[in-house]
């Protein structure tokens, strides 16, 4: 399993992340795994989404289907497809899973924690998913604070 978590907290209530957080068309605005989305059906709990973006300078897009969707404090979702280049991505994760935590830490304040687990494909894979660790972690850390910034200064 190869693990990424960054946590930081915001001088905001629960309620006003998870606004920004839980909407699909807000994704955009905040993760910088995201320039567009779209959502493909449904809403809330098993909600499918799609995301695209530049991974590493070739157009992605990520399938999506939200597997926790608790308001105000748990937001995941696990990758279903990946294309790179308009073709299905490598394989190099049997699994992907993004969880968004929101826990309060006082009456205007939120400790929110992302985090990305990948169950790799085979070792060599594992090996390559470890080397991106570093990018997926500072794609994490810019994405936390565009939801400060979004949160906190409107």
């Amino acid at each position: 399993m190869v693990q990424i978590e960054i946590e930081r907290t915001i001088s905001a209530p629960a309620a006003r992340i998870w606004e920004v957080v839980a909407s699909a068309d807000r994704l955009p605005q905040w993760y910088a795994r995201s320039d567009r989305v779209e959502v493909l059906e449904g809403s809330g709990l098993g909600r499918r989404q799609r995301i695209s973006s530049s991974w590493k300078g070739q157009d992605s897009e990520v399938d999506q289907v939200i597997t926790a969707f608790e308001p105000d404090r748990l937001l995941e979702w696990r990758h279903e497809s990946e294309r790179l280049g308009g073709i299905p991505a490598p394989r190099f994760a049997l699994e992907t899973v993004v969880r968004i935590k929101l826990e309060a830490d006082g009456p205007d304040s939120t400790r929110v924690v992302m985090e990305s687990r990948q169950r790799p494909a085979d070792p060599d894979k594992e090996l390559q998913m470890r080397g991106n660790s570093e990018y997926l972690a500072k794609m994490f850390e810019t994405s936390l604070e565009r939801l400060e910034m979004l949160v906190t200064k409107g």
